[in-house]
């Protein structure tokens, strides 16, 4: 059996990459394989409570070495555009807007990292190296002439990446020059024919986190397999998370740890404006972002937390309203629970629109067009994303999109995406997907 080291991208805040290897982590675990994951401060514990061999890359000491010699000296992101407020929603159209937003500033920086990593990797000594969605990878089989299998999904696919695939790409997106500061790293690996950020996550093999029918990606020279959800479900009975009356439909509402939305007070309150006084049940998890005493007893149905279990409270729903992240996103398949997703930027929009289309969900913009330009400059030059900014979704929209999801969601549809996605768990042999 192979050891087996994870490389998850640690960024942005969510779990959605370091819960996907945790799982894997710990079912190679069970089965006597030796695990080891490497994260950074914000996960690092959650790796120790999995039980696994856990690496710490402490990018906090990057704001010792980022100074340099020439010109910038000190390289960062700057946001040229003037704002009066922070955007509620953001677009963008490609993972080469992820480098800039990892910290990936300079050569100086992603040097640092690699010889961290590589200590790591000559100290675990890893027969297959597993990365989900980090830009280092690859880079870092091909030095210790090891295997490496990459988590992917659509939006990132490497073979052929469409983050945005439900309308054209704006021509206002600009991306950045996302492979400038592996360019050195590139040509000492003698690696050519990276032009895109999605280039440096190519691999031997790519496991896909879900069904065809969400992630339509096609397989590459046999390369590419389908492994089913890597998410956890409630495995005992949890105490009822929707307590007292009225016994009306219960909602679980969640913006996860990852939005990085502004204005979560405001939408909080429009979840209480929504459903007040209604026959609805309703629990609302802040995930920490927003002080849950802040709402304490505004209104007898609608309840609020700081944490809930996740996978609970969708499993006690009959209705999920979140951001679109993956994890909740795939908590809710797995469950059979009809979803409303309010997203705050362009990846979970697809998340959403991908329900959408399976008859499965509904997608709510919090925000109005027009989208307006939001300029970065860094030191490869600049780029652009786009930034809505009027919160416009209103409470009779929001509770008017529940009713009508209660009433005519697809059921048949979901349990088939349910069973499809238990079945294709059940039936991936993660052994063969490692073996090389």
């Amino acid at each position: 059996m192979p050891d087996v080291l994870f490389i998850p991208s640690d960024h942005g805040g969510g779990m959605g990459h370091v819960s996907r290897c945790l799982y894997l982590g710990r079912v190679l675990r069970s089965r006597g394989n030796k695990v080891g994951i490497v994260l950074e401060p914000g996960h690092f514990s959650a790796g120790v409570r999995a039980g696994l061999e856990t690496y710490l890359l402490d990018t906090r000491k990057e704001r010792w070495i980022r100074y340099q010699w020439r010109p910038p000296f000190r390289p960062v992101v700057k946001l040229k555009t003037r704002l009066w407020k922070t955007p509620v929603f953001v677009e963008f159209s490609s993972l080469a807007y992820q480098v800039p937003r990892d910290g990936y500033v300079s050569e100086k920086i992603v040097r640092y990292r690699f010889k961290i990593l590589s200590q790591i990797v000559a100290a675990f000594r890893p027969h297959v190296l597993v990365g989900d969605t980090h830009f280092l990878t690859r880079l870092l089989g091909l030095k210790f002439s090891i295997p490496v299998v990459q988590i992917t999904r659509s939006a990132g696919f490497p073979v052929q990446p469409q983050l945005i695939w439900w309308k054209a790409v704006p021509r206002e997106l600009i991306e950045p020059d996302a492979v400038a500061p592996f360019r050195p790293l590139l040509q000492q690996a003698a690696l050519q024919g990276i032009r895109r950020a999605e280039d440096l996550l190519r691999g031997n093999r790519y496991l896909i986190p879900s069904i065809p029918e969400i992630e339509p990606v096609h397989d590459v020279a046999g390369t590419t397999c389908f492994c089913g959800p890597l998410a956890s479900v409630p495995e005992e009975a949890m105490p009822d998370l929707f307590p007292g009356s009225p016994p009306g439909p219960r909602i679980y509402v969640s913006i996860g740890g990852g939005a990085g939305r502004s204005g979560e007070k405001q939408f909080f309150h429009l979840v209480i404006e929504a459903f007040a006084g209604s026959p609805f049940r309703v629990l609302v998890s802040t995930g920490k972002r927003v002080s849950a005493k802040h709402f304490h007893n505004v209104a007898a149905n609608v309840r609020f937390r700081e944490w809930v279990n996740g996978p609970a409270a969708v499993a006690q729903s009959d209705l999920v309203i979140f951001h679109g992240g993956y994890g909740t996103f795939m908590e809710a398949l797995l469950a059979a629970k009809p979803t409303l997703v309010v997203p705050s930027h362009t990846e979970q929009e697809g998340n959403g629109r991908r329900l959408e289309t399976l008859r499965l969900g509904k997608t709510l913009l919090l925000h109005s067009p027009p989208l307006k330009p939001l300029v970065f400059q860094w030191p490869y030059g600049r780029y652009q994303m786009l930034g809505g900014f009027h919160f416009a979704l209103k409470p009779a929209q929001l509770r008017e999109a529940a009713e009508e999801m209660l009433e005519t969601v697809d059921r048949a549809s979901l349990d088939a995406i349910q069973q499809k996605l238990k079945k294709t768990r059940q039936s991936f042999d993660i052994e063969k997907a490692l073996a090389f």
